[in-house]
């Protein structure tokens, strides 16, 4: 009587895999794999606030194998992180931290992403009007005093994140992609 009931249930299984839609079906798409995307809507510090959602799609297809898994310009979503207005009066940059969330599949499903720290990343604060970029985003022991001073009557930059800005995401919003990421060693 097991046997049985335990044959009818392996054909029944079979037979549901097979009825399935081949959308219906799990992605067997290496959680590595790098998928190019460019930014659909532009973000700017000036006007950005924490949980406003912005727009992203692919810029070509990504195969496994012989079949498409993800088709070119599927349209994905984000949102921003931390958005904070260049200072008017203190030079102080803008900061913009914006944050990949999923990307909706053909058949309206929702594939978590995780941006790739590997390429150029989406957290950026802006230059300063007196000095170059990179040093208007990082502390510098001994020379933030100096800085202040030589900034303290020019504005800071906000920072804009443009409508066309490629970047690129891991197909999968689980913790091990972590692992994919390039982490320096010290």
């Amino acid at each position: 009587m097991r046997a049985t009931t335990a044959g009818i249930a392996g054909v029944l299984g079979i037979c549901v895999t097979f009825a399935l839609p081949a959308s219906a079906q799990p992605l067997l798409l290496d959680r590595c794999t790098v998928v190019a995307v460019q930014m659909m809507d532009s973000v700017d510090s000036a006007d950005a606030h924490p949980g406003d959602f912005f727009r992203f799609e692919t810029v070509n297809a990504v195969t496994v194998g012989a079949s498409v898994a993800i088709p070119q310009r599927t349209m994905g979503y984000g949102v921003v992180a931390v958005a904070s207005p260049a200072g008017p009066h203190d030079a102080r940059p803008g900061l913009l931290v914006l944050e990949p969330r999923y990307l909706v599949l053909p058949d309206n499903r929702r594939l978590g992403v995780v941006l790739n720290h590997n390429t150029d990343s989406l957290d950026k604060a802006g230059p300063n009007a007196g000095i170059p970029g990179y040093l208007g985003a990082l502390p510098v022991p001994g020379v933030g005093a100096a800085v202040g001073l030589f900034n303290y009557f020019r504005r800071g930059k906000n920072i804009v994140v443009r409508r066309g800005t490629m970047f690129s995401v891991f197909p999968s919003d689980d913790p091990s992609v972590e692992r994919c990421q390039d982490h320096p060693s010290y």
